[in-house]
């Protein structure tokens, strides 16, 4: 990778890649005081020729890619842990027509599985690393796509981690490799129609390497190597602690927990017993304990398993339930029982919410969900929200049916025909529009508006005032308030920032410059950073493309940055020493970077354009949050303190003032955004004018 951390100064920080445009914006966020920056590898291993791939670049010249890795680290006491890696199908391979710069459909139709130590695992104290490169060619025109839209499944158990119907086994491609400390590390490999099933003894973790992107100006596609994509699917169910970090990156924290295992699952039993909020939460039908999350609990009520597969509830005259609860697990459930209680109390409760707190249903009879009229005791904002959220899908249903009406789904009678209490609340706690027969991108929730309400507002409501609602001192004190329980689980109970539902605002999917991921289970050893990961108290630092810049993927801009936190370090009390310790790729356009967690302020930031003016500005304090009803535009609150413009100067390769330094420093803008990705993120940027040269 074109990137190295130069070791000057004991600060450790945090480094991500995030995205503007066609440049890239790096992250960087010191996270502790006085500790010694993680070790990295002085030299990075040779590749050999079997996993490296050409690509061409933006100008159609030869590039070699090389490969990236997945380590697993098993910090548990105890346990092993069978590690998988998948691929997933795509009609359109967006990193191959990236790579050879083709607009060639390249379709994947299968998924492909590799299975470290098959039926063996790795043991407690023991790691593995895949070296996965960009793609494996089976034949001509025919690969596997190791880098795009791969998941990493971490299993605690081997049961039905195969499928010896759908699943055939072929050599392992030439290029891809693994290396095991402390445990024996081979690989097998197969194919398959399907992934894996819900009821495995696993966590589920999702990565993307690298980007495909079609620049400015051109109609091709081209792959940005640089980043690592990942999260960890905590919003679809919650089994164990997985903490997941950038590789050779160590200044970046890691996502997820890093709990020991027993500690993270007596949590999750605490959250299930009485009398927490939680009684009642369904469980997977398994031998360990496993919640779906809020969505999952109504998507997967009606889920059956085979016959044949070995759970613990398993009723005479039917199917096993997907889904039960801890009462069943216990053994105290009748046979009846056993086939259809699939939730309790915690459910039950969220169901009443809805049933008398959402401004009515109309003639449909809900007896079936609700069990206790809670109309007296909703607050009026409460019922608000919920109607306004009610009335939304609602109009997703009607935007859905004229969709339909118009001829542009499957069929000509609609999947989804009615607009119901059932389908309301399972599409609300999902935030996925109605699109059934019409396709994953059809109808989108983003140009859905009703009276009072766009997308960006409501959605906000949503996130904020219901699915935090746990926050709020009225639902403290009445649980029968509460609008998701699960959401308090994985943020307050379990201490992680990650997805407690599919447009969780906590962290959001990261992607971050990195050579691989390193994925660590019941503890942070083998991670380069063992502080977690925050937006909090950072920000973005933009530098503005040069109109002949624009879109010139290839084209750098930074050479290289750094930060000092002001009365720190005993020998640079006032940050003059130059500690730009971070060197950035040559060959990508790079526009800015991410100050994160800092140990305080104020702090001094650098950082070197291409032609080698150093440019150091002051930040004096963390932006404030935005609050509720203020516009974005006016925000942060403390804009006109947040940075010192007098300090700031730009100086030229010699040393002297740049001509251009004081109309740069003046153009210091403190802003707040949306994500563009992620519109439920609100990030911190401070933007400045383009590099002097070109003022």
């Amino acid at each position: 990778m074109n990137f190295s951390i130069q070791r000057i100064a004991e600060r450790p920080f945090s480094v991500s890649v995030l995205r503007a445009g066609g440049a890239i914006v790096l992250a960087l966020g010191l996270v502790a005081c006085n500790e010694d920056s993680p070790s990295v590898a002085d030299v990075t291993p040779v590749a050999p020729p079997s996993q490296v791939v050409t690509c061409k670049d933006y100008d159609g010249n030869a590039v070699q890619v090389k490969p990236k890795t997945v380590t697993v680290y098993n910090n548990s006491a105890g346990d092993t842990i069978y590690p998988v890696v998948a691929t997933s199908k795509n009609l359109v391979n967006e990193w191959i027509q990236g790579c050879l710069r083709t607009a060639e459909p390249y379709p994947t139709k299968l998924v492909y599985k590799l299975y470290v130590n098959e039926g063996k695992g790795i043991p407690p104290n023991s790691s593995v690393t895949v070296t996965l490169p960009l793609y494996s060619e089976l034949a001509a025109g025919s690969y596997i796509t190791w880098w795009n839209g791969g998941r990493v499944v971490l299993a605690d158990r081997n049961d039905r981690l195969q499928d010896d119907k759908e699943d055939t086994k072929l050599a392992t491609p030439d290029g891809v490799t693994c290396q095991g400390q402390n445990t024996a590390c081979t690989l097998s490999t197969y194919s398959s129609n399907i992934q894996f099933p819900e009821n495995i003894y696993a966590q589920l973790s999702e990565y993307t390497f690298g980007d495909s992107i079609i620049p400015a100006g051109q109609s091709l596609r081209l792959l940005k190597p640089e980043n690592v994509g990942y999260n960890i699917s905590y919003v679809d169910h919650v089994y164990m602690p997985v903490a997941i970090g950038p590789k050779n990156n160590p200044y970046i924290g890691y996502s997820g927990s890093a709990q020991p295992l027993v500690e993270f699952r007596n949590l999750l039993k605490t959250f299930l017993n009485a009398p927490a909020v939680g009684e009642g939460w369904p469980v997977y039908n398994l031998y360990q304990t496993k919640l779906p999350g809020g969505y999952n609990i109504f998507a997967q009520r009606d889920g059956v398993l085979h016959a044949t597969d070995d759970v613990p509830i398993k009723p005479t005259g039917a199917n096993p339930p997907v889904l039960t609860v801890m009462q069943c697990i216990n053994g105290g459930c009748s046979n009846e029982q056993m086939k259809t209680l699939r939730y309790g109390q915690a459910v039950q409760r969220m169901q009443n919410l809805w049933g008398y707190c959402a401004g009515g249903w109309d003639a449909e009879d809900i007896s079936t969900y609700v069990n206790e009229d809670v109309s007296a005791i909703c607050p009026a904002a409460l019922t608000t929200n919920l109607t306004a959220v009610k009335d939304f899908f609602k109009q997703s249903h009607q935007n859905y049916l004229a969709m339909y009406a118009r001829g542009e789904c499957e069929g000509t009678t609609p999947k989804v025909p009615v607009f119901n209490y059932w389908q309301a609340i399972t599409h609300i706690y999902g935030w996925v529009p109605f699109n059934e027969g019409c396709g994953a991108a059809a109808n989108p929730l983003a140009k859905t508006t009703i009276p009072g309400w766009d997308h960006a507002a409501i959605q906000s409501m949503y996130i904020h005032q219901l699915q935090y609602n746990h926050q709020q001192a009225a639902v403290k004190a009445n649980p029968k308030l509460l609008f998701n329980p699960y959401v308090g689980l994985i943020h307050d109970d379990l201490k992680m920032n990650a997805y407690g539902f599919s447009v969780d605002d906590a962290v959001g999917f990261m992607s971050e410059l990195g050579d691989g991921l390193i994925f660590a289970v019941g503890g942070t050893q083998g991670l380069e950073n063992s502080k977690q990961f925050s937006y909090a108290d950072g920000f973005t630092l933009m530098v503005g493309v040069p109109a002949s810049l624009d879109g010139r993927a290839n084209k750098p801009l930074i050479k290289k940055y750094g930060v000092c936190v002001l009365g720190q370090d005993a020998g640079d009390m006032n940050c003059e020493k130059d500690k730009q310790d971070v060197v950035l790729p040559d060959n990508s356009q790079i526009a800015g970077f991410r100050v994160g967690t800092v140990a305080k302020y104020p702090i001094k930031v650098r950082f070197t354009d291409v032609d080698d003016n150093v440019y150091s500005l002051r930040v004096n304090e963390q932006f404030q949050t935005c609050p509720d009803g203020i516009p974005l535009k006016d925000c942060p609150p403390n804009k006109a303190t947040l940075v010192d413009k007098t300090t700031c100067r730009v100086v030229n390769s010699k040393g002297d003032t740049h001509a251009n330094s004081e109309k740069w420093c003046v153009g210091a803008n403190p802003n707040q955004q949306k994500d563009v990705l992620e519109q439920q993120l609100t990030k911190n940027f401070l933007s400045y004018p383009q590099p002097v040269n070109f003022m």
